[in-house]
């Protein structure tokens, strides 16, 4: 998660399944293990921590918009949802902890978040595993031999040491956040060259880790290009001279969006083909709508940073007419996967408007 250094492991099942009685086993044990553990939870409804008639109660009640409880033993801040009928974005949850009191969260619920997890499947609920179609599902715990061989970890759902091991080595092989988040970005960015989104020196790309993202330089090569060529530009501020000229529009595109760790840039041909008609395109299978932007060329380093954010606020890929395809993601292989099913979309468009002159 964006701004969070922490190791963050959720466990996800249909409700009835067991979740917050394993978790409250697999606390303990993680705690006598010399672990700080915070804990957050997906409610599905509305929910009260304070008692009607208390003054806390009724000051909220009257429309203050947080509310902090403090005692000598703990304390509690209720805040109103901005955006109430929306779910809660996870990243902006999680940010809500304070790191340096912890060495893990785990998550119940937010099952589509992207984010390591763990399933709770019990075979007596007779519903079927959420793995298959999950690819950040990391282990199941169960009560049964999963079928086949392409599954993930398996773990004993009644075990809550065996589940507690599993975790502790799963934190404890994750690389520095900075290192590897770099070097997954470089990996997307050859990738989209390597299959036909840019050419050697078109698109660039960044990955938000912290208060700071890093960017693709200017001019950079997809052929060459190297994690430590990544140029640091924070969240707020003028980003350094070197920085790719959509380094501002990244950073736009990263407070409009609080969710995206990953800003994808390219200029897939079929994709560029179809914005010239600068009408929002909708595509076959994974979109219902992308935007399609008009910015003058004169007027593009002014205008398309604000333009693109406002875009990517509300939708995980948008276009600017000539000029290519942007896209967001909470992980390099989201914002990837949208670019790549964009381009196919745009691809088959275009193809079966030729075959309808034939």
């Amino acid at each position: 998660m964006r701004n969070l250094r922490l190791p963050v492991i959720g466990f996800v099942a249909p409700s009835g399944t067991g979740k917050t009685t394993l978790l409250q086993k697999l606390v303990p044990v993680l705690r006598d293990r010399g672990l700080r553990i915070g804990y957050l939870k997906h409610a599905h409804h509305s929910f009260e921590l304070d008692v009607p008639g208390k003054d806390s109660y009724q000051i909220r009640a009257a429309g203050a918009e947080q509310v902090l409880l403090a005692s000598h033993s703990r304390w509690a801040l209720q805040s109103e949802q901005a955006d109430g009928g929306k779910d809660p974005s996870l990243a902006k949850m999680l940010r809500r902890f304070d790191a340096d009191r912890l060495d893990l969260i785990l998550v119940e619920g937010f099952k589509h978040a992207a984010y390591p997890k763990i399933e709770v499947h019990r075979t007596t609920l007779g519903k079927l595993p959420l793995y298959p179609q999950d690819p950040d599902i990391i282990a199941v715990a169960t009560d049964h031999e999963l079928p086949g061989a392409d599954h993930p970890p398996q773990l004993p759902v009644e075990d809550p040491a065996a589940i507690a091991d599993f975790v502790q080595d799963h934190i404890a092989t994750q690389p520095p956040d900075d290192q590897e988040a770099k070097m997954d970005l470089v990996r997307h960015y050859r990738w989209l060259r390597r299959y036909g989104c840019n050419d050697s020196h078109s698109g660039n790309a960044s990955v938000c880790v912290g208060e700071t993202f890093w960017v693709t330089p200017t001019g950079a090569c997809a052929d060459t290009l190297e994690p430590d060529h990544l140029v640091a530009c924070p969240l707020d501020g003028p980003c350094p001279e070197g920085a790719s000229l959509d380094a501002p529009l990244h950073q736009s595109v990263y407070r409009a969006q609080p969710q995206a760790t990953v800003v994808l840039h390219s200029h897939g041909p079929y994709s560029v083909a179809v914005s010239f008609a600068g009408q929002d395109f909708e595509g076959q299978y994974y979109f219902k709508r992308i935007p399609v932007l008009s910015v003058e060329h004169e007027d593009y380093l002014e205008q398309a940073p604000q333009a693109v954010a406002n875009a990517l606020a509300d939708y995980p890929i948008a276009m600017v007419s000539g000029h290519g395809v942007y896209a967001w993601g909470e992980t390099p292989n989201r914002a990837y996967k949208w670019t790549c099913s964009l381009e196919l979309s745009a691809k088959t468009y275009v193809i079966a408007r030729q075959a309808a002159n034939v």
